[in-house]
């Protein structure tokens, strides 16, 4: 089946539309054993976080950006984030996660995490 960019281009459109799309960034230390679901990060920390920003004025590309503050990140061993459909930590589906080697917060820091869909 082929796909024209007009119909790429909608796709991403619909993801800030009304249908049930990802909109909630998780983060989490990452220590733990994996369990095999699609709803939690490995080691989920804090609430998530609705987005900041939805960007789709980039051809076939949706982008969000998420802002986590000084506080927030106070503490934390971040080793892990996830894009979520649901704000409650341990439900609804997971889009996307990323895992990295740690990066400690001492408190003066603040996070901002853009990711970005692009369809082939």
């Amino acid at each position: 089946m082929v796909v024209t960019n007009d119909g790429k281009s909608g796709l991403c459109l619909a993801f800030i539309g009304s249908m049930v799309i990802p909109r909630y960034c998780g983060i989490g230390s990452g220590s733990g054993t994996v369990t095999v679901n699609d709803s939690s990060l490995v080691a989920e920390v804090g609430s998530r976080v609705d987005f900041t920003t939805r960007d789709a004025s980039i051809v076939k590309q949706v982008e969000w950006t998420f802002d986590f503050g000084a506080k927030t990140m106070s503490g934390i061993n971040l080793r892990e984030f996830g894009l979520f459909d649901n704000q409650a930590n341990g439900s609804g589906t997971m889009w996307c996660r990323e895992g990295f080697d740690t990066i400690t917060f001492d408190g003066t820091n603040e996070l901002q995490i853009q990711i970005t869909f692009e369809v082939f």
